[in-house]
């Protein structure tokens, strides 16, 4: 599993392998008795993982919709719309940097460290979690409702506003894991510290340490060993070779293109790609589609279809997601994005992965079978996203799209790097 999703550069599912793998290791090397006394520090490493910030979006969700009702229930002349924070002297947004993810992962932490010094049973740890992680939120809730009632009563110029508000919060924090403390000693009694958590050493017979556990240890080592060596093994053995070109199909009869795309306020962003392209196609009527094409010879942590920093909309907000379905053409089927502008046009824009010769709709399947394709040998992937403005309006972008899938989709072919060797005719 964990070859599979490094392979497939899906960074957070492999990381939360690790520590599984390191208490494995554990079981094998020196016995189940030393995996349990090891199995709350190595899980304690999961709070440490980058799959935390997968909660943002839903923290954010929770703040905004709790000062709305702290708003309405203390009738601040104020409004929530969206992310923003309306006041009479100006604006505050409730960003994904305000959701209180960080201080909601800490108090988790510290919860779950609490009830192990405490050597708590598993109905009283949960409990603590449960505790701290609802504190934890309604101190990020106070200091959001803070800062807007101090906005709203120095007209945009508290220090929470020019300065800044990020060790107001936590200072807050503090407190609620104060209150933690005393709520648990109220609710649970004192801490009674761990009891008989460390096992007795095992002995031979004659009171010396029983020898070390040579071939669980050995068998583990080469187990751990074997991965890299097949992951990098493969790699010298099958290197990727040749150059990618995209080849752009001739526009049929009553279309034109393929043309250089002009300004049409449309520039995805992919990182460290192999190759990126896109083209424009005109139909009778003189209405555009832009054809986009991307591809990676090999996908890793810094060169990926889904790597961070890329955005089939843009960077700097170009485009606005309005919306998203599956639309199944007579070709194949696409996700299908409405975008708008900052003019409010609106626009339609296909995408559709690739992985060798397979296609996929959901770019999370595409990156599973990234991995298990590329296992191998390596494998070329790809994204195709075409974009038409809704004139005169989606449905007629709709049809232009259907036909550009149907008939004017990009190939990508191979070129070997090294120039090949023209063999001479025989002199007559």
């Amino acid at each position: 599993l964990w070859l599979w999703f490094w392979r497939a550069a899906l960074q957070d599912l492999h990381l939360l392998l690790l520590p599984l793998m390191l208490w494995v290791a554990v079981i094998g090397a020196l016995g189940a008795r030393a995996a349990r006394v090891l199995l709350f520090p190595l899980g304690f490493l999961y709070f440490a993982m980058p799959v935390w910030s997968d909660l943002v979006g839903v923290l954010q969700t929770l703040s905004i919709r709790a000062n709305s009702a702290l708003i309405w229930l203390t009738g601040l002349p104020a409004y929530v719309a969206g992310d923003a924070v309306h006041v009479p002297a100006g604006s505050l947004e409730i960003a994904g940097g305000c959701s209180g993810h960080h201080s909601f992962v800490v108090g988790l932490a510290l919860a779950a460290l609490y009830g192990e010094l405490s050597d708590d049973s598993p109905r009283w740890r949960l409990a603590w979690l449960a505790l701290m992680g609802l504190l934890a939120m309604v101190a990020n809730w106070v200091r959001i409702f803070v800062v807007v009632v101090a906005a709203y009563a120095t007209d945009m110029h508290s220090v929470l506003i020019t300065v800044d508000h990020y060790w107001f919060g936590w200072a807050l924090f503090l407190l609620c894991f104060a209150g933690f403390l005393w709520l648990a000693g109220r609710l649970r009694g004192p801490p009674r510290g761990p009891t008989g958590s460390v096992p007795p050493r095992e002995t031979d017979g004659g009171g010396a340490p029983r020898p070390a556990r040579f071939a669980g240890a050995v068998a583990t080592v080469l187990c751990l060993g074997t991965l890299p060596v097949l992951v990098y093994g493969n790699d010298r053995l099958h290197p990727p070779g040749g150059r990618l070109v995209i080849e752009w199909p001739a526009a049929p009869a009553s279309w034109r293109g393929p043309q250089a795309v002009q300004a049409s306020g449309w520039s995805p962003v992919f990182k460290n790609a192999s190759i990126v392209s896109g083209r424009q196609y005109l139909d009778a009527g003189d209405q555009t589609v832009d054809v986009f094409e991307v591809a990676y010879r090999t996908q890793d942590q810094g060169a990926k279809l889904l790597g961070y920093g890329n955005s089939l909309l843009g960077n700097d907000g170009q485009l606005l997601r309005l919306g998203a379905r599956i639309e199944r053409s007579s070709a194949a089927s696409w996700e299908e994005e409405t975008v708008g502008d900052s003019t409010g046009q609106r626009s339609l824009i296909w995408s559709r992965y690739h992985i060798g010769s397979r296609s996929f709709v959901q770019p999370r399947l595409a990156q599973l079978w990234y991995g298990v394709a590329a296992l191998l040998s390596p494998v070329v992937s790809s994204l195709t996203a075409l974009r038409a403005e809704c004139q005169p309006g989606c449905a007629a972008a709709r049809e232009r799209l259907t036909s550009v899938a149907v008939r004017l989709q990009p190939a990508l072919r191979l070129e070997p790097t090294r120039p090949v060797r023209q063999q001479r005719e025989p002199a007559p």
